[in-house]
């Protein structure tokens, strides 16, 4: 997520000043107020660097691009990008052909399959848990209206003495614990589900402003770093619908009326009947 901290302009703070920033130049990497931001733009050199509000730059600051060195390689094999240091020490298995330079891989990276398929991902994996929630929200409107026909049932059974009133208050209780059991399963799973969509919509989000606002070279590597992301979110939503199930009250009155004070112990069983949700 996002940083809540104000980012201060990087200028400024080599002057040992501390200033907020009002733009982001996304080549600099860096932020400028709005004094050093006109001075940036004066210079020829620097005159046609783009820049983004701060506001568009929270949207992606929390996707890593690089890490602390200069990234001028990147390894296929590995699906990694390296700097010149990486190479020699840790891909030293890697031939050749598989260490190309960044720029090359990094090519067209705002039109690659690769971002393609991140949103792709993104769109469906929204549409399967919006999916599985309206399969959990059903559910839990079913177990709700199990309930109260269940509730209905007791009433209209019980037409006796004292006995069955007692019998049935301690059915109502039985039926309130497995009823409560089943909701608070299936409002813990939607709670679940629900937090996976908000980060997944948030995921969408990223892709969006990345693909809009920073390089080819920032979008390739955003977009390795956000398909992981997603993978793992994937992973997590296959784990909450893996232990969902289709929960069902239902009640067996006892129909031992005449012999009711020697062989009736209670009025009913409340139970509950579980089938598999098949959530894909």
């Amino acid at each position: 997520m996002a940083s809540t901290l104000n980012v201060t302009c990087g200028s400024c703070g080599y002057e040992d000043f501390l200033k907020n920033a009002k733009k982001w130049f996304t080549i600099c990497e860096e932020g400028f107020c709005g004094e050093c931001e006109k001075y940036h733009k004066s210079m020829k050199v620097t005159r046609n660097h783009k820049m983004i509000s701060i506001e568009d730059y929270r949207q992606i600051e929390s996707i890593s691009v690089n890490h602390g060195k200069k990234l001028d390689l990147y390894c296929k094999k590995h699906d990694i990008a390296v700097s010149v240091v990486c190479i020699h020490s840790e891909h030293k298995s890697c031939s050749s052909s598989d260490v190309i330079s960044i720029d090359e891989a990094a090519e067209n990276a705002k039109q690659s399959t690769s971002l393609l398929d991140l949103k792709g991902s993104i769109s469906t994996t929204i549409d399967n848990v919006k999916h599985c929630i309206k399969d959990r929200e059903i559910a839990l409107k079913n177990v709700d209206q199990d309930e109260q026909t269940i509730r209905k049932t007791i009433t209209d059974t019980r037409n006796l003495n004292k006995y069955l009133d007692e019998l049935e208050r301690k059915l109502l209780l039985d039926l309130k614990s497995k009823h409560e059991n089943c909701k608070s399963k299936i409002i813990k799973i939607l709670h679940q589900l629900r937090k996976i969509e908000k980060d997944v919509e948030h995921l969408k989000k990223q892709t969006l402003q990345m693909k809009r606002f920073t390089s080819d070279l920032q979008v390739f590597l955003g977009t390795r770093q956000l398909n992981k992301t997603i993978s793992k979110t994937i992973g997590s939503l296959k784990e909450e619908i893996t232990s969902c199930t289709k929960k069902r009250i239902e009640i067996e009155v006892n129909n031992v009326i005449s012999s009711l004070v020697k062989e009736v112990k209670q009025l009913g069983e409340i139970k509950v009947i579980e089938t598999m949700a098949n959530l894909q």
